[in-house]
Formats: C-alpha cells, sequence, structure tokens
C-alpha cells in the first residue's frame, strides 16, 4: 500500500481524513461508495487518495491547506467540510499535518489532530490504528509494545532488521518525518 507522502518539516499541511460509516459488503459496491466520497471531496482540492479501498474499513484522504484560501480559510472551509460530510454517511472525520495521522487519528476516533503536537497524539494511539504497524501487533505485543510511541521508542535498526521496510515508512509518514 503507498500512502499519500507529505512534508511538513518546512510548512504545516492540513490533511482530513474521511472514514464512511456502514459500506455495503459487496466488493464492488463498496468501491463505489467510497469512490463516491472521494469524487465530492475533489471539490474541495485535487489531492485526493483512497486508502485501503479494499479493506473492512476504507478511508478518503484529502489535502486542503492549498485550496483554503479558495473557500474563505481554514476556519470555513473545515466548518463547510464538517457540515456537509455527514450527510454522505462519513461517521468519522479527522485532520492532522499529514494523512497517516488524520487517518490513525480517524480510526482512533479523534478528529483533531492539532490539539498537541502530532508526535504527542500520535505516541499514545494503539497499533492498529496504523494498518502498517497492525500487520505486526502480535510481534510487538510480545515485544510489550501498545502504543504507536512505544513502537517509536524501539531501535530502529533492529525494527528495519525485524520487520518489514513498511512498517518503519509508514511511522515516517505518519509522524512528518518523510
Amino acid at each position: 500500500v503507498r500512502y499519500p507522502v507529505t512534508r511538513t518539516r518546512s510548512k504545516l499541511m492540513l490533511w482530513a481524513a474521511l472514514i464512511p460509516d456502514s459500506l455495503p459488503c459487496d466488493e464492488s459496491r463498496r468501491t463505489e461508495a467510497t469512490s463516491g466520497l472521494a469524487t465530492w471531496c475533489l471539490q474541495f482540492t485535487p489531492r485526493v487518495a483512497v486508502i485501503e479501498a479494499l479493506s473492512a474499513s476504507p478511508a478518503v484522504v484529502m489535502e486542503v491547506e492549498a485550496s483554503a484560501r479558495l473557500f474563505g480559510g481554514k476556519r470555513r472551509l473545515v466548518e463547510r467540510i464538517r457540515e456537509e460530510s455527514p450527510d454522505l454517511g462519513v461517521r468519522q472525520l479527522s485532520w492532522a499535518p499529514t494523512s497517516l495521522a488524520a487517518l490513525a487519528l480517524a480510526l482512533a476516533g479523534r478528529s483533531n489532530g492539532f490539539a498537541k503536537p502530532v508526535d504527542q497524539l500520535l505516541d499514545a494511539l494503539p497499533l492498529e490504528t496504523v494498518t502498517a504497524v497492525a500487520a505486526h501487533q502480535a510481534t510487538l505485543a510480545r515485544l510489550g509494545c501498545q502504543t504507536l510511541g512505544q513502537v517509536r521508542a524501539l531501535p530502529r535498526g533492529g525494527l528495519s532488521r525485524r520487520f518489514d521496510a513498511e512498517l518503519l515508512v509508514a511511522l515516517d509518514q505518519a509522524y512528518g518525518l518523510r
């Protein structure tokens, strides 16, 4: 799975993650519903992606920093998306400086990724909020890791040798390091 890449060191970005409520069990209808939500997001920005489209819980992410001015500023744009998205069956809407951080917060049921520094918010989240980390949840749990922060505290060299490259890539993308 390739996730949208964000650079946050030089400029703070505004990503939204939208998780649809109940999707049909049929794969083609679920894909159609998710595509419809992504198409709706295109009115705000061309930077839209469907993440994990074929999984049980697909999501749509969009980067709206560059287009906020066109909608009267960030506050008005956020309010508009927040007001309109429930009508489209969105059960969780989250905002953060990176796409994966917004998605992780949405999966954890949180909406504001700007309340604290992103590393503090993500460090407290459970492993299953980042799919590449959740894939190794059993092994990480045996190492005593229950949160993303505990995984990040492990030596990077050991993580890169013992787990697939996706784990570190996903963590770096979520935390805005890559």
